[in-house]
């Protein structure tokens, strides 16, 4: 099978590997969609850089935003057939140590990311995925497989809202127009969350928030940030601000966009000390900052809002790519940076 490798910062490779056959328990997909994330892009670059013991590990079989139909399944499987139209868990976990036993699976003593950090499980810039059963999720009839392979970078978004709570009295203001703002953003208001301000810096983005379900429109270029959140929130703030631009120099702006006693959630990394921080104006108004980097078994919750009609997240699709051309749909991020959200690289 043709498989894409990083074998080191800047040495993209699409290899030939033996096609894997499947364990006991392990199920094999033929992938049919993966979406290029901006993690990938910075393995691909050597430019990622997460702290000590978060580094990748070359060589890197990269992606983890996909979807795939099941070809063969282990002998012991009972839940998942062939012919199943899947996605995975956002990781691997072991499921049997202390920490999965707690429930805990995200922070699994066995745990690899999938295809980005550490010693990585295998990612999914390949023509076929092998997955333990019990971390493989069937897709809906009336759920589109390319519309699937969106769910990993919105549930990171969803993970963090979730946690600051979501009732329809609460405004959320999203800072940032890539998948995990929009994808988060689309899925908290599919279930009921009030106003929702986006912002951002390219109409055409924006404009694909109002489709995903954006409220009010902030483009930074020619509006204050901070000024257009506080007269959309009766001057409070907003209850959630969601930063995905994992961007340092606006910290001091998003603390002052989040009311007193709400939260502030980053799933955006910033990839290095933020000087100045100005934390005591979150501490001095009681608000709640939360550390959002996704977690297992919010592939499952995405599903079932995208089947019954709650979300529609396939606006986020802006270009696409075959697998043929998957060094052209890595460029494509840099050079389309002005209208992408999503790149999508089809293998069927």
């Amino acid at each position: 099978m043709k498989v894409m490798v990083a074998y080191a910062p800047n040495d993209l490779r699409i290899v030939e590997m033996e096609k894997p056959v499947p364990g006991p328990r392990e199920t094999l997909i033929k992938v049919h969609h993966t979406g290029i994330c901006a993690t990938d892009v910075a393995i691909m670059k050597g430019t990622l850089t997460l702290g000590e013991g978060n580094e990748p590990i070359y060589p890197v079989r990269l992606g983890h935003e996909w979807s795939g139909v099941v070809e063969a399944v282990g002998s012991e499987n009972w839940r998942i057939k062939p012919g199943d139209r899947v996605i995975s868990d956002t990781g691997y976990s072991c499921g049997e140590c202390e920490m999965c036993l707690m429930g805990q699976y995200q922070n699994c003593e066995n745990g690899r990311a999938i295809g980005t950090i550490r010693d990585c499980w295998p990612g999914a810039f390949a023509e076929y995925m092998l997955m333990p059963e019990r971390l493989v999720f069937k897709v809906p009839d009336n759920v589109a497989l390319d519309a699937a392979a969106l769910i990993e970078p919105a549930s990171i978004g969803l993970y963090g809202v979730e946690r600051a709570g979501i009732t329809p009295r609460k405004k959320l203001a999203v800072i940032g127009t890539g998948p995990i703002g929009l994808g988060g953003m689309a899925c908290a208001k599919g279930q009921g969350i009030g106003k929702t301000i986006l912002v951002g810096r390219k109409d055409v983005k924006l404009e694909i928030g109002r489709k995903l379900g954006a409220d009010i429109l902030v483009n930074t270029t020619r509006e204050s940030m901070i000024e257009v959140i506080m007269r959309e929130t009766d001057g409070k703030g907003a209850d959630i601000v969601l930063d995905t631009t994992g961007d340092a120099s606006i910290f001091n702006d998003v603390c002052k966009c989040v009311r007193s006693s709400g939260c502030l959630v980053i799933p955006g990394f910033y990839e290095k000390p933020i000087l100045n921080a100005d934390l005591d104006n979150l501490i001095v108004r009681n608000c709640t900052l939360i550390g959002a980097a996704g977690t297992p078994n919010m592939g499952r919750k995405l599903l079932d809002l995208m089947s019954y009609g709650h979300v529609d997240l396939t606006p986020m699709i802006t270009d696409r790519f075959p697998f043929s051309q998957v060094k052209e749909a890595f460029d494509a991020v840099s050079s389309r940076n002005d209208s992408r959200v999503k790149i999508m690289v089809d293998f069927v």
